[in-house]
């Protein structure tokens, strides 16, 4: 199952750019690859799991999974949905799950868990020189905004909240002798340069804020003062990196300039941003805030409807067809497009939604657990683990991370990689083993 892996991997992070009529390395078909695995891994799951009894499932977890069913078809059926709405939803808001059950059915050792990093690294360095030509063609074209400049991860804001996850596991690994400290600033640099060209203004918030939890839970008792300030040294040097790049390309061509200052100091920018007004069925992009409160000022007229929202895909434009769109897509598309719970409460309702938290918040008590207790590489991963779920989280209210398979494939990979460590640890009642495998000889390559 590790080379499975490695093409699951791949697949979900390379097969809808290649296959974009824009690049156009590969057929259309491809970019439902990712979703094609997603199927195979159900299947697989579902029979080795079966001959297991799933004994590595938290019985907490079939327990929200079953509410969250339970959530889903009362919504559809209360709003008498078409099947295909129902098929295009399930798609989007299922298909990454069978990746969280498979390490309870699959035992991935240490090797197995470095090979994916690497893997993972390596495409992350990618999106550097991706981004930089992406930025150049958009200077060229005498165009201002950094919206195209996506990486191979198909949107700006994807591309920036990956590559802070990927920050946060590495920080941590460095922070507990795993990962060379050079190896890790060339790294931060080399990922830091796309998120400031692509001008995503949650890294101003979200890159320190994720670092700083990722670094003071790595900390070993003891050394979590100096740690910290390493974290903030690193925050100063991406912010060196960050602003210039951000204030010189977003006054590059636009007729409205506006720097990473003005953004943070001018209050009537900052409320614009976040309350921009946009009437129903418009298709006008609205604020962050407005988004937010769209479901509740749209639904909150019928109890019912707003506790079981209106459908899972039933606010949803689907790329398979009009005939697997919602039917109140063209109402509501433009409040739930760009924010995750904005489309959960709408589709899923607040029951669904506060499911989904919940599950959020038993995944973080099962990263503290691991952290905690295990001694070898999942262990030292988990810090970084929840430093890349706050950044998940907290990016369920900036873009809809449930349909980019890029993130939320990996995020819930390495979330049931966690779960399936803790139901181990909890089974053994015995401390972990120091590592699976030996360290690696250059420590500045790579996770030794």
């Amino acid at each position: 199952m590790r080379i499975y892996m490695y093409l699951v991997i791949i697949a979900c992070m390379l097969a809808a750019y290649v296959s974009s009529p824009d690049v156009g390395l590969a057929p259309g078909v491809v970019k439902f690859l990712p979703d094609l695995l997603s199927v195979c891994t159900v299947i697989y799951v579902l029979m080795a799991g079966t001959r297991q009894r799933f004994r590595h499932v938290g019985v907490k977890y079939w327990l929200i999974f079953a509410a969250l069913t339970f959530a889903i078809f009362s919504g559809a059926l209360i709003n008498h949905e078409a099947p295909g709405a129902v098929v295009n939803g399930m798609r989007y808001y299922l298909r990454a799950i069978p990746f969280f059950l498979l390490p309870a059915v699959v035992e991935y050792n240490e090797e197995d868990l470095k090979h994916f990093m690497y893997l993972i690294l390596a495409l992350s360095l990618l999106q550097c020189p991706v981004a930089a030509y992406q930025r150049y063609t958009v200077a060229e074209n005498n165009q201002f905004s950094g919206d195209p400049v996506i990486g191979t991860l198909m949107i700006s804001g994807i591309l920036s909240l990956f590559l802070i996850s990927v920050l946060c596991v590495m920080g941590s690994l460095m922070v507990r002798g795993r990962v060379g400290k050079i190896w890790y600033a060339c790294c931060f640099v080399a990922l830091v340069l796309p998120m400031s060209i692509n001008e995503t203004k949650v890294t101003i918030f979200l890159l320190p804020l994720a670092l700083l939890v990722t670094f003071a839970l790595a900390a070993r008792p003891g050394r979590r003062i100096p740690v910290t300030l390493s974290a903030l040294g690193l925050i100063v040097l991406g912010a060196a990196l960050f602003v210039p790049l951000y204030n010189y390309f977003n006054t590059l061509h636009n007729p409205m300039p506006f720097t990473v200052q003005d953004f943070l100091t001018d209050n009537s920018m900052f409320n614009t941003y976040m309350n921009k007004p946009a009437g129903v069925g418009t298709g006008e992009e609205a604020g962050r805030s407005t988004a937010l409160l769209a479901p509740f000022q749209q639904l909150g007229h019928d109890p019912i409807t707003l506790t079981f929202g209106l459908g899972l895909g039933n606010v949803s434009v689907s790329s398979l067809g009009t005939q697997f769109s919602g039917q109140y897509a063209t109402l509501y598309w433009n409040f739930a497009h760009d924010l995750s719970l904005s489309m959960f409460i709408f589709e899923i309702g607040l029951f669904g939604t506060l499911l989904i938290l919940l599950l959020h918040w038993m995944l973080l008590r099962d990263a503290f657990y691991v952290m905690r207790r295990d001694s070898g590489l999942l262990g030292a991963l988990a810090p970084g683990y929840i430093g890349a779920w706050v950044t998940t989280t907290v990016g369920l209210v900036y873009v809809t991370v449930h349909t980019f398979e890029s993130l939320s494939f990996m995020f819930w990979f390495f979330s049931g990689l966690i779960a399936a460590r803790r139901m181990h640890l909890e089974r053994d009642k015995a401390p972990a083993p120091v590592s699976l495998q030996p360290a690696l000889a250059v420590p500045n390559l790579g996770f030794r």
